[in-house]
């Protein structure tokens, strides 16, 4: 991206992040004083008013010099993540700090001391609002830069997997829609890899690293992202010196895609750059929020699978032969052996149609096939509704599967693990998991076992909730499952 284009948008930034904290930060002063005194102003306070107002200002102007200062209206900060929330916390104290110093010493003149209590909700809405106005802020911004034509353009150094996932997850966010110009590598690693360059065909090999900076001026780049875990440390600096006099956000992924940022710390040990990583353990907690959160919405869900049984039932029956409930044997935790139930969607015997069966149970294939020639007429509304996955409550109910987990796997699909793989299997098995989430069946089936694993990895009672209830989106909106 051009110097012109890259300052307008740096521009843009800054104005409407300014604004929308300008605004949440009145919004969060005005609510702290209707916390604590209400609505109807008594006639106590009434004369001391225009001291509140005036030590809002203050500190709301010491709050965005603060917020200045650590660089928060900075295009590079962009990102959320928990050390911009840390830096938001400390510049809410500092101006909260701010109002009571002066107020000190304002206050031994004239005799009036602000509320206390005030200061607390002042502080504490400031922060609130602030981060919270900041996610809406964001999306703001996004919109506004693709509207105009200030879309991100970035560059991928690394021809490999992992540079391929990184781009397909930006093609993703449609809320970013970040436009992928191309990869670009060493010409060594691109004459080795010829068989990962024809992988590559929904995205543009564009060439060799040493041509980066005509690449960067031809597709008009604003970003580079490195994910060559082969990259050698002077390689890095020597591309880091090649583009240093564009403007430029330069991101490096550090090949950890199974481990939430939450779970690292990055820091520096004699002048080495380390990345600490939280071990998760299978605790008591854990085992006692997944066991309420099983049995308290499994009754609730196996009530509804009792009401809507006879009239799918019914459906079923009435479009073809065979039973109503279809029952197969699947790999449980530890690769125990469970029978799994299912609203039947295909025709009698489909299981024994050995043609399809040997296209379904292959690798290359993620173990799905489009358009199954099985399926029914009502078996296809069954799995667009995802209406076929509620009998498995039954097997919630009986402690064999979990709400949330990594998919049960069939037994054909089970015995071809990898190694890396079976680490899914030591958990309780569940009916839907990050991947059902994040596209369900349009993932490939590496990016599906690795998000099983990430969630393996970061188990927390946010992630379990977070995953109940967009599954539930997912199921409304009726997107990613044949």
């Amino acid at each position: 991206m051009d110097k012109s284009s890259r300052k307008k948008k740096k521009y843009c930034f800054f104005f409407i992040l300014f604004l929308n904290d300008l605004f949440f930060l009145i919004l969060s002063f005005l609510v702290a004083f209707i916390a604590k005194f209400g609505f109807g102003i008594s006639e106590e306070i009434r004369p001391f008013i225009s001291y509140y107002v005036f030590y809002s200002l203050f500190g709301i102007v010491v709050i965005l010099v603060m917020l200045g200062f650590n660089r928060l209206y900075s295009l590079e900060n962009i990102h959320p993540g928990i050390d911009i929330n840390t830096k938001i916390l400390l510049s809410a104290v500092i101006g909260i700090f701010a109002i009571s110093t002066l107020n000190f010493y304002i206050g031994r003149e004239d005799g009036y001391f602000l509320s206390r209590g005030w200061l607390l909700y002042a502080g504490l809405f400031s922060f609130l609002f602030l981060v919270l106005g900041r996610v809406l802020a964001r999306r703001i911004i996004n919109i506004v830069f693709n509207k105009t034509g200030m879309k991100r353009n970035a560059i991928i150094v690394g021809v490999n997997e992992e540079g391929r996932r990184i781009a397909k997850t930006f093609h993703k966010v449609e809320l970013d829609s970040a436009n992928i110009a191309g990869f670009v590598d060493s010409s060594e690693r691109l004459q080795k890899d010829d068989d990962i360059i024809e992988k590559f065909n929904d995205f543009k090999v564009l060439g060799s690293l040493d041509d980066i900076k005509d690449y960067i001026t031809e597709y008009n780049i604003d970003t580079v992202i490195i994910s060559s875990p082969g990259m050698r440390y002077d390689e890095v600096q020597g591309l880091l010196d090649s583009i240093k006099d564009f403007d430029l956000e330069i991101l490096m992924s550090p090949s950890l895609f199974e481990f939430s940022v939450s779970r690292m710390r990055m820091f520096d040990y004699a002048g080495i750059p380390l990345i600490q990583i939280t071990q998760v353990t299978q605790d008591w907690k854990m085992k006692v929020s997944k066991f309420i959160i099983d049995y308290t919405l499994g009754i609730l869900i196996f009530l509804f699978f009792i009401i809507i049984y006879p009239f799918v039932g019914l459906a079923i029956k009435l479009d073809s032969e065979g039973p109503v409930l279809y029952a197969q044997e699947r790999y449980g935790e530890n690769f125990k052996k469970i029978r799994i139930y299912k609203f039947r969607t295909m025709v009698k015997d489909a299981d024994k149609q050995d043609e399809i069966l040997s296209k379904i149970y292959d690798k290359k294939s993620g173990f799905k096939i489009k358009d199954d020639p099985r399926i029914t007429r009502v078996g296809k509304f069954l799995r667009k509704t995802s209406l076929d996955e509620f009998p498995q409550i039954i097997n919630v109910m009986k402690g064999e599967l979990s709400i949330v987990g990594p998919r049960a796997l069939a037994i054909e699909e089970g015995d071809q693990l990898e190694e890396w793989e079976k680490k899914r299997m030591t958990v309780k098995q569940g009916i839907t998991g990050l991947w059902q989430i994040s596209g369900r069946s349009d993932l490939s089936y590496e990016e599906r076992m690795k998000l099983d694993l990430y969630y393996i990895h970061n188990w927390s009672l946010w992630l379990e909730l977070k995953i109940i209830y967009f599954t539930v989106l997912r199921v409304l909106f009726r997107k990613g499952a044949y």
